[in-house]
């Protein structure tokens, strides 16, 4: 089956869901390997995150041979970890695994990084722009390319001259936290701008972000992880305006809101009326969804849709305790037997 194939089967639902509309069951997005598929490896990690060829190959084999299920549909993100929004902007590279990039910080104070500009030889911002084109040129009627994790403002700002000097200036020196984080928030606007840009000559409709969820415009789950370290009134002042302006830059704004230290912001960012959707992750150690349904029926009752994280098993009594509207589930252990035992009466 074609992309577009694939898309026309669910085009009309995910419209409905990023505008809120009634829905009868929720959605379900699902996908796995499929049996014996051989996708292409390497335990040399520079090779792993940096060899475009390689990526491509490996990508290309993994959407090739995966299953998609409910509303998923084929997509590549331009992975180069969660600390990407930093590393472009020159914060030191590590190699952890293949699941993680770290940032580590390299200036020492807000005065060195204020007016800081992106430089486009920078290696990482390479690799994700000559990446980028590639899937790009790859994605017509094959797959969607999601771009690259931009990051929240403070947290590339964090990237760059530390958590806790960044928190530390925000009571000494609240001026020159603003003026910072406001070109953080510039930078990130024209990254977006610039990366869609590109993404956009695939000719394909529609967007994507990391999450997997196709929207009918461009989208991004805009984050701002290091408001779990601050209070809502720090919230409010510091990153509510520029979350307010990147969620205007994209045509369907999706809020990923990670952890319990970021609930108490959950009440400012349901007032972001551009905010369609948010996405609710409790942390590690706190992923069983009966734990969260307070939280998935507020987000509701405001009027956003919720997407969540569950096992395929906790379906059933997520739906009987927050109901079918609004709702998207991303299954995190997919198989087909799950499929079957689980979830294929909330696929017909």
């Amino acid at each position: 089956m074609t992309l577009f194939e694939r898309l026309s089967l669910v085009k009309d639902r995910l419209e409905n869901w990023w505008n809120f509309g009634d829905q009868d069951k929720p959605l379900i997005i699902s996908s796995y390997l499929k049996p014996n598929s051989v996708i292409p490896d390497t335990d040399d990690l520079a090779k792993f995150w940096t060899d475009l060829d390689f990526i491509i190959k490996r990508q290309m084999s993994i959407i090739d041979n995966t299953e998609y299920i409910g509303v998923a549909l084929p997509y590549h993100y331009i992975d180069h970890g969660s600390s990407a929004g930093s590393l472009i902007l020159g914060s030191e590279m590590e190699f952890v695994d293949k699941e993680t990039i770290w940032s580590h910080p390299i200036y020492n104070d807000v005065e060195s990084v204020i007016d800081i500009v992106l430089d486009e030889n920078n290696f990482s911002y390479k690799t994700i722009i000559d990446l980028t084109k590639k899937s790009s040129e790859l994605a017509f009627n094959h797959h969607f390319v999601a771009p690259f994790a931009l990051g929240g403002v403070s947290d590339n700002l964090a990237g760059l001259y530390g958590t806790e000097n960044l928190l530390i200036d925000m009571i000494r020196k609240p001026q020159q936290v603003k003026k910072a984080l406001n070109n953080m928030k510039n930078i990130w606007i024209n990254n977006f701008i610039n990366i869609q840009n590109i993404i956009q000559k695939s000719k394909n409709i529609g967007g994507i972000g990391w999450v997997g969820i196709w929207a009918p415009g461009t989208t991004f789950p805009i984050q701002e992880d290091f408001s779990y370290m601050i209070s809502p009134e720090m919230f409010r002042t510091f990153l509510l305006p520029h979350i307010v302006d990147i969620a205007e830059s994209m045509d369907y704004a999706f809020y990923h809101l990670d952890g319990v230290g970021a609930l108490p912001h959950l009440d400012l960012i349901l007032q972001i009326d551009k905010i369609k959707v948010i996405q609710w992750v409790p942390g590690a150690g706190k992923e069983k969804i009966s734990d969260w349904y307070d939280v998935i029926k507020k987000i509701i009752k405001h009027k956003k849709s919720c997407q969540v994280y569950i096992k395929a098993e906790e379906i059933d009594d997520l739906v009987k305790n927050v109901g079918t509207k609004g709702l998207l589930t991303v299954i995190t252990d997919s198989s087909e037997e799950n499929q079957k035992k689980y979830l294929s009466k909330y696929l017909n």
